[in-house]
């Protein structure tokens, strides 16, 4: 079982409809042991050593959408009232169908530092509703939410049917549609790293990592997927 948070000081949870907010007051703080976890409404933070959220200080959860890098994110942010500063660890953000607001799966994780710039990060792990990614270098987060993959579309357009398999896969990748189709792959900088009309693709001389397969039909239907090489 993962370890739980082992050190809380004198900590408030409040909600309402719009927001939920950790407040700590000042002369306390939160202290996370290292390969520990804290979830703050679903936004889990697991550092790779013990770390401390020092008060005066908060953590608001939002329900409203943010533009980022000219793109609508998800209907779900986090702000912390003082950046947090110096953290290693991992970042897992949890969201819902509903909180998607037409942002595909292969969203990526978008954090803010103390200067108000927002930056990229690919998501890490395979799975759907939930974004990760680990930070090995000391990082400043102001504010954390999820956007729009660079590169990709913003919607995603359903196509019953259609399955690429296996994924992940380390060589061949079969996508299974009755029906032609064009086949594009990206890597996560949204760069083209091959295009055919064959439904079998062979992945074994790319880097293992997160790469997006777009299908087109004949009728210019778009569907895209998120295709992890191990």
């Amino acid at each position: 079982m993962m370890k739980k948070l082992l050190i809380l000081s004198i900590i408030v949870f409040t909600s309402t409809l719009s927001a939920q907010v950790v407040s700590i007051a000042e002369g306390n703080n939160i202290n996370i042991a290292n390969g520990a976890t804290l979830d703050i409404a679903g936004l889990e933070i697991t550092p790779n050593a013990d770390y401390s959220i020092v008060g005066e200080n908060s953590v608001t959860k939002e329900s409203e959408v943010i533009t980022v890098n000219g793109n609508e994110s998800m209907s779900k942010s986090y702000a912390a009232g003082v950046s947090l500063e110096g953290y290693t660890g991992s970042v897992l953000f949890n969201y819902t169908e509903d909180e998607m607001n037409g942002v595909t799966h292969t969203a990526s994780l978008y954090v803010m530092n103390s200067e108000s710039e927002w930056i990229q990060y690919e998501d890490e792990d395979s799975d759907d509703f939930t974004i990760t990614y680990n930070f090995e270098e000391p990082l400043e987060m102001k504010a954390v939410t999820a956007g729009v993959q660079a590169g990709l579309s913003t919607i995603e357009t359903e196509m019953p049917g259609i399955r690429i398999y296996p994924n992940p896969s380390s060589s061949i990748v079969n996508i299974d549609y009755s029906e032609d189709l064009e086949i594009t792959l990206f890597n996560i900088l949204g760069q083209q790293i091959l295009k055919s009309n064959s439904k079998t693709i062979n992945i074994s001389n790319l880097e293992n990592g997160t790469y997006f397969l777009i299908t087109k039909d004949e009728n210019n239907s778009i569907t895209n997927f998120k295709l992890i090489k191990k």
